[in-house]
């Protein structure tokens, strides 16, 4: 089964809303539309109008994945997805092939992470093992584990239902602004690879931390305090990103001893491509005070 770009995307978006708001599923054309050209937990971002949706509609209508229904007493006619008819999928596989569907190539952590409004995995194993299950599905194989990437620690999954929007220049059209410029320095910190991470930075890049009042200047000194927090923070991922002209956001969890934080990156790239603005900010307090205290350790043992 190969879907175009747009078919992709609205199986996908069927399937997110399905799951996360079932009071408001299924969708109108203006809520798919909406859901379509989301600019959070999308990759790409696009800028869909009617007839892109449309077309992602009639490319399922030949798989029978997608029904029309009617609310009683409402001529507005409302799609919804077939997945548990067609190919005999649950809740927990349904989440995972969406989020492959509308964010690409992942890895088990980023699943189970950006899956928890739709399904809560207790584990990462769990999610391994309903990944495997799309793997060996008896109509087929739904989803591929690829082979890990020079510069990653984990292999990423990807779905099998149409070439990646994110690896090929034929997928539908990006918003004007995304530009997908954090996305090296993004994979380097996810990798732990921070020698690539700190390649990204700008010689005369200014760092803000949450912790104190002075920005550091400077290549060096922001590199000694990324360096510090990699042997900070624990179990850190992100978790989503916003990305608009030269400016990105990255949402990040980590844990730093018995402190759960969440947080914030804060990107501005110059004209080349380099980060030359990054701020940091982290809550609550308490996540941030234990920063503060891990910071000062690990700065004090260099």
């Amino acid at each position: 089964m190969r879907l175009s770009p747009q078919g992709r995307r609205v199986l996908g978006c069927l399937i997110e809303k399905s799951l996360t708001t079932p009071d408001h599923y299924p969708l109108s054309a203006n809520a798919l539309r909406s859901a379509c050209n989301q600019s959070t937990g999308r990759d790409p971002v696009v800028d869909y109008g009617d007839d892109d949706v449309r077309a992602g509609i009639d490319d399922l209508k030949p798989h029978q994945l997608v029904r029309t229904e009617y609310a009683r007493g409402s001529h507005v006619p409302k799609t919804a997805h077939r997945l548990a008819e067609q190919l005999d999928l649950d809740p927990a596989q349904q989440a995972l092939l969406g989020l492959l569907l509308l964010r690409g190539p992942q890895t088990p952590a980023e699943l189970r992470t950006r899956a928890a409004r739709m399904h809560e995995f207790s584990s990462t194993e769990l999610v391994e093992a309903v990944l495997g299950s799309l793997a060996a599905h008896r109509f087929g194989p739904l989803v591929e584990r690829r082979d890990r990437e020079p510069g990653r620690r984990e292999a990423r999954w990807a779905h099998l239902l149409g070439p990646d929007d994110t690896d090929t220049q034929g997928g539908p059209p990006a918003s004007a602004g995304a530009t997908g410029r954090y996305r090296r320095f993004h994979d380097a910190v996810t990798a732990a690879d921070w020698d690539t991470a700190i390649d990204q930075l700008a010689r005369d890049v200014t760092f803000r931390s949450p912790a104190v009042h002075q920005p550091y200047e400077g290549r060096l000194a922001t590199a000694t305090i990324l360096r510090a927090v990699a042997r900070v923070f624990e179990d850190f991922r992100y978790v989503d990103t916003f990305d608009e002209g030269d400016r990105a956001v990255l949402l990040f969890e980590a844990r730093v001893g018995d402190r759960d934080l969440q947080g914030i990156d804060l990107l501005r790239f110059d004209d080349d491509g380099m980060i030359i603005d990054f701020t940091v900010m982290i809550r609550p307090l308490s996540g941030l005070t234990a920063v503060v205290e891990g910071m000062r350790a690990a700065l004090d043992g260099t």
